[in-house]
């Protein structure tokens, strides 16, 4: 293991922990906040999570009903996004948005 005091001060070192726990705070928000709209949008479109899953390769709709809810931090990566987006017809971008 590599001896932290050699390579930042404490001071630095605080910083980038800070850094870095912001981040995986942002990281989690967007992760709800992209399953609350593929949720929304699959809903306004009148799928089912099973339809949906199917739709985009899965074999049931247990991967998908974790990633809308969160659960255990399962959450959709792009590829997922991007098929989501393609069968409802929703623009990407809308994912991502509050």
């Amino acid at each position: 293991m590599i001896n932290r005091s050699l390579l930042f001060s404490d001071d630095i070192y605080i910083i980038l922990i800070m850094i870095k726990e912001e981040l995986d705070i942002y990281t989690d928000e967007m992760f709800t906040t992209i399953s609350n709209n593929v949720q929304k949008y699959r809903k306004l479109k009148n799928y089912s999570q099973l339809q949906l899953a199917l739709d985009i390769g899965l074999t049931g709709n247990a991967f998908l009903s974790r990633a809308e809810k969160r659960v255990t931090n399962t959450h959709f990566n792009i590829e997922h996004l991007l098929k989501i987006s393609k069968i409802l017809k929703v623009d990407i971008c809308d994912f991502f948005k509050d």
